[in-house]
């Protein structure tokens, strides 16, 4: 009875700092840090009977902290044991968590497979939250589940959302047969904003789709934009696409390719983890650790946002400096393009290939 009366006063203590961004209550206490720690920087269990007994005390940030500990460390045992270690009170260590604390009710652990206005709506409300990349891998969800058919989201071509994710609507939508007249406008329109998500967009139509521009409307000439602006922004939107997520890679990328593609990526949002791993790791040589970083593993995206805690119970720079934040921002890849891309990234700075050296031992057993 008393940890259910303490899991009460924990959601009502959470429910008041909902609507913000700024750390919860409890994650400065030196016991909490010291156990999450443990828990980013081991596989030792003791982490989570750590994290568990302050969350049952009253720290909040320790009960929404725990759904991650026992993620990265599951329980061991018997069917019963291991479902008692999920536990908190009798609730579910998850199902606790999201009734006292609106990011994560809205990650809801990465579901993907809500109805398309349900990904949007959580996709918001964890943008708004100070989430963004957990927003951003919703509406990825969105794009591949709908096809990015039907109204699109002001969001998709925001500085917040990848640019990579708004050309894959874009090319959805413009690589059919017939395209409407309003998707020929809206590239144009978008084009004529600068928008990297529209030239990555026309790159991949034009250059692996075989589109001519009469097909896609004239977007340069609806636009107003000259020859030599447009060679300009379509060799920076072939840069972005060489170094943009994929699970496969074939053609190497290149030390220009990868330079070019900061350069362009400068500012925005899925640029962030890469500026943070970085700042954390290679504060003396920054700048190339960056290009290095998007020739191998190239941007990060896909790999980190479900082990990444919530920027309330920890923040983003120390998730970055963890062996555990380390292991899921860089992906090890083994695609043909892994070994030369690899070398490359090497090549570029010292510092980062010493980070790649020790990611190769990372290891999180008891």
């Amino acid at each position: 009875m008393r940890k259910l009366a303490t899991l009460a006063a924990i959601t009502c203590t959470l429910a008041a700092f909902a609507a913000h961004a700024e750390m919860l209550d409890g994650a400065d206490d030196p016991a909490y840090r010291a156990a999450l720690d443990l828990a980013l920087n081991t596989g030792k269990p003791e982490a989570v009977v750590r994290l568990k007994a302050l969350a049952e005390t009253g720290n909040p940030a320790a009960l929404v902290a725990l759904p991650f500990a026992l993620q990265w460390i599951p329980p061991t045992g018997s069917l019963a044991e291991k479902n008692a270690q999920r536990k908190l009170g009798g609730i579910w260590v998850q199902d606790a968590a999201a009734e006292a604390h609106a990011a994560t009710a809205l990650w809801a652990n990465g579901q993907n497979n809500d109805a398309p206005d349900d990904l949007l709506r959580r996709a918001a409300g964890l943008s708004a939250l100070g989430e963004p990349e957990k927003a951003a891998l919703l509406l990825a969800s969105w794009v591949n589940q709908t096809g990015a058919v039907g109204a699109l989201p002001d969001t998709l071509f925001a500085t917040d959302t990848p640019a990579w994710l708004g050309a894959l609507a874009l090319t959805f939508r413009l690589g059919l047969s017939e395209p409407s007249a309003a998707d020929h406008d809206l590239l144009a329109a978008l084009l004529a904003k600068e928008s990297p998500a529209a030239w990555m967009a026309l790159n991949h139509l034009v250059e692996r789709l075989h589109r001519d521009h009469a097909s896609l409307g004239d977007p340069l000439g609806k636009a107003e934009i000259s020859p030599e602006t447009a060679a300009t922004r379509l060799k920076e939107a072939q840069a972005m696409i060489a170094v943009s997520p994929s699970s496969w890679r074939e053609l190497p990328v290149t030390a220009e390719e990868a330079l070019l593609a900061r350069t362009a990526l400068a500012g925005r949002g899925e640029f962030a983890p890469v500026e943070g791993l970085c700042r954390v790791h290679c504060p003396d040589s920054s700048a190339t650790c960056e290009t290095a970083v998007l020739a191998y593993p190239g941007l990060l995206f896909g790999h980190f946002e479900s082990t990444q805690p919530f920027r309330s119970v920890l923040p983003a720079d120390d998730f970055y400096a963890s062996a555990r934040g380390l292991a899921a921002l860089i992906p090890l890849r083994s695609d043909p393009a892994a070994a030369a891309d690899r070398a490359t990234a090497e090549s570029l700075d010292a510092c980062y290939a010493a980070l790649l050296a020790r990611r190769d031992t990372l290891g999180f057993g008891p």
